[in-house]
């Protein structure tokens, strides 16, 4: 739209392709959910007045789109303090009593029945070095009431953790944020696995001339709950979230690891680390092993 070339009005908000953005200065910004919040540059004004508008990438689109906290009751088996210290230190915090029996099996049979109707797909996660290398299947919901809608067992689990992550003791530098979509992950019990990553890594922006580089997405901390009412006491059942604790930031294989953590996926139990930091991989799983994934953006 026609734009004037006083730059008196530093935070004017515009509207590009449907997303809602803000000028500050010569660079066009992401309007966040929250209006104190800066959302990264998505485009620059030239000297004509004229917008140069980079588009928003998908990493982009769910800082866009992801609200607010929503806080609620904690249960007394979440520890705080020492869930809070613990991933500050870099390392998973393993929450024991997550979920009873009977909400396990609820939300198990709800997963099941996508299953069933085919609702499950195999998922790819390209990189900026590779593809990250994994046989799971996926289902993403939204967790705000839009489709896919959740369901609503599987529902109460989610709102669990994003309670828990509104509890944590977390740098004030940074804002937590809640994406509208969680994902719920099949290993089909055929040997699928999931090779080593993060969540998240630092690539180079693709309309940034300089040598510099930034977070690929903004994931800073990954919630897991897990959702199998049996299976996974013998290790042979294999599916352990692997952690290399200490791993080197260009060690993409976990060879320079201090420890290695792993953690059986059972039933009722749920995991949160550090996205930018942990380098984690799922094992080779010859059991069913279903899972509900929450990354929190900032």
């Amino acid at each position: 739209r026609p734009r004037c070339s006083n730059r008196s009005a530093k935070r004017e908000e515009l509207e590009l392709e449907g997303f809602r953005c803000v000028a500050s200065g010569s660079s066009l910004l992401l309007r966040l959910s929250r209006p104190d919040l800066q959302g990264p540059q998505v485009g620059r004004f030239r000297g004509d007045g004229s917008i140069k508008f980079y588009g928003v990438d998908e990493w982009a689109n769910e800082l866009y789109t992801a609200l607010p906290l929503r806080a609620g009751p904690v249960a007394p088996s979440f520890s705080v303090a020492t869930a809070s210290e613990t991933v500050a230190a870099g390392m998973p915090w393993t929450w024991h009593a997550f979920a009873t029996a009977t909400e396990i099996a609820k939300s198990h049979a709800e997963l099941e029945a996508l299953r069933l109707g085919d609702q499950l797909s195999s998922a790819s996660a390209a990189t900026t070095a590779d593809v990250k290398a994994r046989r799971d299947q996926v289902v993403f919901f939204d967790l705000h009431g839009a489709h896919p809608k959740c369901p609503p067992c599987c529902l109460i689990l989610f709102r669990r953790l994003e309670s828990a992550a509104a509890a944590l003791q977390w740098p004030s530098s940074e804002q937590l944020l809640c994406p509208r979509l969680g994902m719920a992950a099949l290993y089909d019990g055929h040997g699928a696995y999931y090779k080593p990553h993060r969540d998240n890594e630092r690539a180079k922006a693709r309309h940034d001339k300089s040598a510099c580089t930034r977070w690929l997405n903004y994931r800073v901390l990954t919630a897991i709950a897990y959702v199998n009412p049996a299976g996974f006491e013998d290790a042979n059942d294999g599916g352990q979230l692997r952690c290399f604790l200490g791993a080197d930031v260009g060690d993409q294989k976990g060879s320079t690891a201090s420890h290695i953590q792993e953690i059986p996926p059972r039933g009722g139990v749920a995991v949160f680390f550090p996205s930018r930091t942990l380098l984690h991989e799922v094992l080779p799983s010859y059991a069913p092993r279903y899972a509900l994934t929450l990354w929190l953006v900032a």
